[in-house]
């Protein structure tokens, strides 16, 4: 779960950094009209450059905003563990309880080496991120569909409510081998 606390911190971080840069060129063009030109900004047109600093500061301020929010959404309800889900071609990795593993397909094409496993009624917070290219984390017949986008972490909040094993797929048109990259969730009791 590191990997997604870091990616928080660092938009938290582009957060006060834009405002930062924002309270600082406003503050310095306040401070030059004020003034008797202890500060200057040379004889170039003040507007239009306050306006080009200002306007890309505020669109990543708002995209980080906004991404913060899609990050924090629904945190309110509180999982009792915490399953990181990573994309690879053509096989998924995961990381629960600090342990990762890998779960490959064996001979048939919807057999997995290493399912994950899941305890029935306990609740469960999906990130979902990709490694290379575009897949989706489906399992229809638990309800599940979430994208996993390289660069992105996806969230998903889920209490599996019957025992069995239950198969998936990747339902993006990720790569040749797409049809190769089962996903394979054994849920069982306590």
């Amino acid at each position: 779960m590191n990997f997604f606390l870091i990616y928080y911190d660092v938009i938290c971080y582009t957060i006060a950094l834009c405002i930062f840069i924002s309270v600082l060129v406003l503050f310095l063009l306040i401070w030059n009209i004020f003034s008797s030109g202890v500060v200057s900004f040379g004889g170039d047109c003040q507007p239009i450059e306050f306006g080009w600093t200002l306007i890309p500061t505020a669109v990543v301020l708002i995209l980080s905003a906004m991404n913060t929010n899609f990050i924090t959404d629904g945190l309110d309800d509180l999982p009792d563990e915490y399953v990181g889900v990573v994309g690879h071609q053509w096989y998924w990795s995961y990381e629960v309880d600090g342990q990762e593993f890998d779960s490959m397909v064996c001979g048939d094409s919807f057999i997995v080496d290493k399912p994950l496993r899941l305890y029935c009624g306990r609740a469960y917070r999906f990130f979902v991120t990709s490694y290379d290219v575009i897949h989706s984390f489906a399992l229809p017949t638990l309800g599940l569909k979430v994208d996993a986008i390289p660069g992105r972490v996806n969230q998903l909040f889920f209490i599996p409510d019957r025992f069995g094993v239950f198969t998936g797929y990747c339902s993006e048109l990720c790569g040749a081998g797409h049809g190769y990259m089962p996903i394979v969730i054994e849920v069982i009791r306590r």
